[in-house]
């Protein structure tokens, strides 16, 4: 496929009719795929994008299970307007020509859409054209089918995307956004719906072959199915149409809170339970203020002088030991007196002198005082127990005593802290009266949005017992074709069909395992090539049966998905989307908006260098002027086929197509003025 032009009228930001040219220009021979569009923020790239989904795809392109009202409503938004004009345009229009390839063979397509408002209704209407012919035996829905056939919305989500918004395929979950890709990509979908039709096939014609009874049977218990499944889409239809009623409640919900919060009445709200804390607050301030007067009673004042005590410590130290030592000292010199008195009758009288010197010095070392006590005086001259319980008050207060202490100081700063904390909140506290309407408005809505929701939960709670009803009428179904059609004679038609069955079935897991082997092969190159981390990826495996994605890094240590940074997830995303289609094959366009928001400058060069240039045999890129900047720009010129600037006018309030991306006019002419 290759997209030749898009003409947009009154479309979004674009005003009157403005065609866009979309093939490559200038030499034929030179490899330039890309067709690249500048655009500021709210320029309208975007918009080019949309308009392209929604030229080929109609109500698909509005998002998933759309109602007709707000398809219109989405098409209405769609037409320009002016706010400064009092006449604004009704109708809008999308046209877009391309080239399919088909066994060769190239076929020109031309899909027009337009719409108008008429008395608050929108009409649309779809043109198709084939080598410029319309096809006659198309009404307008049959063309919107074909135009599914051709270019699955599931096949062209993987070429036609927004940058930021595909890293989601590297998030929890993406994983079932893969297998969906690859059944549609590698046409295994196709091979399940002939599968399917195979099936019906055989039981239309084994039908023919049962008693009218059993048809009877069977017949009753579709048409009870078929009703189910009528009344299951009636109930959901009934709940999603409640659905913008509760989210309209919810803003207007969301708006009156606040609306209330903005004259305080958060803080007017919680004031009955800020009383109760103050309360609560006080008194167990009082109790803790209790507890440190106790405390102030005992020995704590004496921790206040750490250093005193200390002091006195050693000195109730030294004065024990001191008097433990005049005290053994006084009885040894009384018994010394003694042993004099006991041997002088014995000893003559020329040598009493001297044995009673080398008595004295025997026990000089025990009488005399000791070294440390030479400066020591007796200052309080306690007893032995006032002694110790001095030095145990001491001990005290220089220890628990003190920890204790500071702790309830701490308890009692914390509560104050959290009483004049709580007293500002009091104090901001608007009276009750004065928002007393807004929170009766709050609660009117919060009620009648409590009613929506019921509403709904009741019509969800049919839709879910329905459904029950209906899987219990499709397994009567089943056991009864089980039962009844094993008795039925097969014919060789039959065997043909249940053969080929079988043989899709085993062609669908074949087919399966070697395009993931390729896919698996194709991502790592690609993944490899395009990270800014060089051999960080070493193999990756895809489950053929859950599809999951297992990376590998070095020494063959899992690298999770969740753990990859921003950019890095919008690389593997581009990584997958580029293996994908060179395994599918296909051949289609590559459209791809902000390409590089979340990517940091060494990621952006990668896909610069290596990526866009060999995406597709057409690559269309909508960047803003920071993302393919002046430097890139010129490391691309070579690649780019044409190249175009969406300038918007505030004046006019519309965006116009313009030849030239930003810097390339100021580019030809330096080299004009250096030539």
């Amino acid at each position: 496929m290759l997209l030749k032009s898009l003409t947009l009228t009154n479309f979004g930001l674009f005003r009157g009719e403005q065609t866009i040219s979309l093939h490559s220009e200038g030499d034929t021979h030179r490899h330039a795929p890309i067709i690249l569009f500048g655009g500021l923020n709210g320029a309208g790239k975007t918009t080019l994008l949309t308009a392209i989904r929604l030229a080929i795809y109609g109500k698909q392109a509005a998002g998933n299970n759309i109602g007709v009202k707000a398809y219109e409503d989405f098409l209405t938004s769609k037409i320009y307007r002016d706010v400064k004009s009092a006449i604004n345009p009704t109708h809008a229009a999308i046209s877009l020509e391309f080239a399919y390839f088909k066994l060769g063979k190239q076929i020109n397509y031309k899909i027009t859409r337009s719409w108008q408002t008429i008395k608050n209704k929108c009409q649309e209407s779809l043109v198709l054209l084939q080598d410029s012919q319309p096809i006659p035996e198309f009404t307008q829905e049959q063309c919107q089918a074909f135009l599914n056939e051709l270019i699955p919305l599931g096949v062209s989500e993987l070429f036609f995307f927004d940058g930021e918004k595909i890293a989601s395929l590297a998030d929890e979950g993406g994983d079932v956004a893969l297998r969906e890709a690859i059944q549609k990509l590698l046409g295994l979908d196709i091979v399940e719906r002939l599968q399917n039709d195979l099936s019906i096939y055989n039981k239309r014609q084994k039908y023919t072959t049962l008693p009218s009874e059993t048809i009877k049977l069977l017949g009753t218990y579709q048409n009870e199915y078929q009703k189910l499944k009528a009344l299951i889409a009636e109930e959901d239809s009934s709940a999603q149409q409640i659905a913008p009623e509760i989210a309209t409640q919810r803003a207007l919900l969301a708006r009156r809170e606040n609306n209330l919060a903005s004259k305080g009445g958060a803080w007017a709200v919680s004031r009955q339970s800020l009383n109760k804390l103050m309360e609560k607050l006080n008194q167990e301030r009082n109790q803790v203020e209790a507890e440190i007067r106790e405390h102030l009673s005992t020995v704590y004042p004496l921790s206040l002088a750490p250093k005193l005590l200390c002091e006195i410590k050693a000195q109730l130290s030294q004065e024990r030991e001191l008097k433990e030592w005049e005290s053994v000292s006084s009885v040894l010199n009384q018994r010394i007196e003694k042993l004099y008195s006991a041997l002088a009758p014995h000893i003559p009288e020329e040598k009493k002198k001297v044995a009673l010197h080398d008595i004295s010095n025997i026990f000089t070392d025990i009488v005399s005082r000791p070294s440390s006590l030479s400066n020591t005086r007796i200052v309080h001259d306690l007893s032995n127990k006032d002694y110790a319980q001095l030095e145990q008050w001491i001990g005290e207060a220089l220890s628990s005593s003190k920890t204790y202490g500071e702790k309830l100081y701490s308890q009692i700063d914390k509560i104050e802290t959290e009483i004049h904390n709580i007293g500002l909140q009091l104090h901001r506290a608007p009276d009750q009266d004065s928002v007393k309407e807004e929170f009766q408005a709050i609660k009117q809505t919060m009620h009648f949005l409590a009613q929506l929701i019921a509403r709904r939960n009741v019509h969800l709670e049919k839709a879910r017992n329905y459904t029950w009803q209906a899987i219990e009428q499709v397994r009567k179904i089943k056991k009864a074709e089980e039962s009844l059609l094993a008795t039925t004679d097969q014919d060789k038609r039959l065997n043909l069909a249940e053969k080929t069955r079988n043989l899709l079935a085993d062609f669908s897991i074949e087919m399966t395992k070697r395009k993931i082997a390729k896919l698996e092969q194709v991502f790592s190159q690609t993944f490899s090539r395009l990270m800014r981390k060089q051999h960080t990826l070493i193999k990756t495996t895809i489950d053929p049966h859950t599809f999951e994605v297992t990376l590998l890094g070095e020494a063959g240590k899992n690298i999770p998905k969740k753990d990859l940074s921003a950019g890095e997830k919008q690389i593997y995303a581009i990584a997958m989307l580029e293996a994908l289609a060179i395994t599918s094959g296909r051949k289609l366009p590559i459209i791809i908006d902000t390409p590089l928001g979340r990517l940091d400058s060494q990621h952006r060069e990668k896909i610069v260098h290596h990526y866009f240039p060999s995406a597709s045999h057409q690559v269309i890129i909508l960047s803003t002027d920071t993302e393919i900047d002046n430097g890139f720009y010129d490391d691309l010129s070579e690649h780019i086929g044409r190249s175009y600037r969406i300038h918007y006018d505030e004046d006019k309030a519309a965006s116009t197509i313009q030849p030239d991306y930003f810097w390339e006019k100021i580019n030809k002419e330096a080299i004009r003025h250096a030539s």
